[in-house]
C-alpha cells in the first residue's frame, strides 16, 4: 500500500507542476507587457562608419550597436538626424522607418511611432527611447546614449 502511495503523491506532484508551468506560461506575456522595459542608460559614443551613413542615404535609416542596444538612425525629408530605440515598446520587436510617410513602423501588432519616438498608433505602452545624434569635427554621425 505504502507503494501505491508513494506513485500517487508523486502523480499529484507531476499534475501540480505542470498545472504551475501552465499557469506560468499565461501569465507571463500580460506581466511583460506590463512591466516597462528598461531604457537606455551612460555609455560611450558611437561613431557610424562610412557604409553605415551611405545606408543611411540610400534607405533612409541603418541599425547600429549604442550601448549594446539596436538603435535605428534616421534622416527626414528635411535632412534632420534622429536616433531611437529600435525595439518596440510593445513586445520587443525590431521596428523600421518608413520613409514615404515619415513613421517609424513595427510588423508585428502594426504599430506606428512618429520621427520622436511617440505613439501614434498601435498597443505600445510607451513611446520608443530616444539617443542623442550630431556630428563630429570631421562631419562622422555619433549617437549616444541619452542621459
Amino acid at each position: 500500500m505504502s507503494e501505491q502511495q508513494t506513485r500517487r503523491s508523486f502523480l499529484d506532484w507531476l499534475l501540480g507542476a505542470g498545472m504551475l508551468a501552465w499557469l506560468a506560461s499565461v501569465f507571463y506575456p500580460v506581466l511583460r507587457y506590463l512591466k516597462p522595459l528598461p531604457r537606455a542608460t551612460g555609455a560611450g559614443p558611437t561613431r557610424l562608419s562610412r557604409d553605415e551613413a551611405l545606408r543611411i542615404d540610400q534607405k533612409g535609416f541603418v541599425i547600429v550597436p549604442v550601448a549594446g542596444k539596436r538603435v535605428l538612425v534616421l534622416r527626414d525629408r528635411d535632412d534632420k538626424l534622429y536616433a531611437l530605440a529600435a525595439k518596440c515598446t510593445h513586445e520587443g520587436c525590431t521596428v523600421q522607418f518608413v520613409p514615404g510617410e515619415s513613421v517609424i513602423w513595427c510588423a508585428c501588432h502594426n504599430a506606428r511611432f512618429d520621427l520622436q519616438g511617440r505613439v501614434l498608433a498601435g498597443p505600445p505602452p510607451r513611446p520608443l527611447a530616444r539617443y542623442l545624434v550630431d556630428r563630429d569635427e570631421k562631419g562622422a554621425i555619433v549617437v549616444r546614449a541619452e542621459a
